[in-house]
């Protein structure tokens, strides 16, 4: 074999093999499957909207994808874009996250000072201005802070990272089944919870109910 065969082949091989690894490993544009490139912003605003209305509305969202800084999911329930690096908007995948899940269940409008009502559908890319803590500290013209111990169907538990609806308030001491955008790898759920007993949750309701 000649020297240069002999050179060429070793790195032919290791070629080969790092082209079988990289096929096997997600690149970071196999992460960005662009759902949000079929979303859309379609939305009107509305009135004498209810708590049970609130609660279908996450319900339906149920089994969809988890999207840092998302606000966008459809109802076939899968995540169409599994997998997405955590905490990275720019991945441009399905689903809320847990202050942007919240805020379209809660029909809520963009300006702050605004507690009217508003549906956005689901395929509307919105997230709303709120980040979990500003819902714990009653930011917002629609938001009011509330003892825990009286927290009712689609109130919500949240921490300073962290925002979940109770679908159904007191399953148990301390426990509740809460509907959230939870993490990447949970998605978009119904489960049981006990942020009612968890110091670093506060109860935040949204004003205005019609019933």
């Amino acid at each position: 074999m000649s020297p240069k065969l002999t050179s060429f082949v070793p790195g032919l091989v290791a070629g080969l093999l790092f082209s079988a690894l990289v096929a096997g490993i997600p690149s970071a544009l196999g992460y960005h499957t662009n759902f949000q490139g079929s979303c859309n912003n379609d939305h009107f605003n509305t009135s004498g909207v209810t708590r049970s209305q609130a609660r279908v509305y996450a319900e339906i969202g149920r089994y969809e994808g988890y999207q840092w800084a998302g606000g966008c999911w459809n109802n076939d329930n899968i995540d169409n874009s599994p997998g997405d690096p955590t905490e990275n908007g720019s991945t441009r995948g399905e689903g809320g996250d847990c202050s942007g899940f919240t805020f379209k269940s809660w029909y809520e409008r963009i300006p702050t000072t605004d507690g009217g009502f508003t549906y956005s559908y689901r395929m509307r890319n919105e997230h709303g201005p709120y980040l979990a803590n500003d819902f714990k500290l009653g930011i917002g013209q629609p938001h009011d802070t509330l003892a825990k111990s009286s927290a009712i169907m689609m109130d919500a538990f949240a921490s300073t990272g962290h925002i979940g609806m109770i679908y159904t308030a007191n399953t148990a001491f301390n426990t509740d089944l809460m509907v959230e955008a939870k993490c990447e790898a949970c998605g978009t759920v119904i489960a049981s919870r006990t942020y009612r007993g968890d110091p670093s949750y506060g109860g935040v309701r949204r004003i205005n109910w019609a019933g």
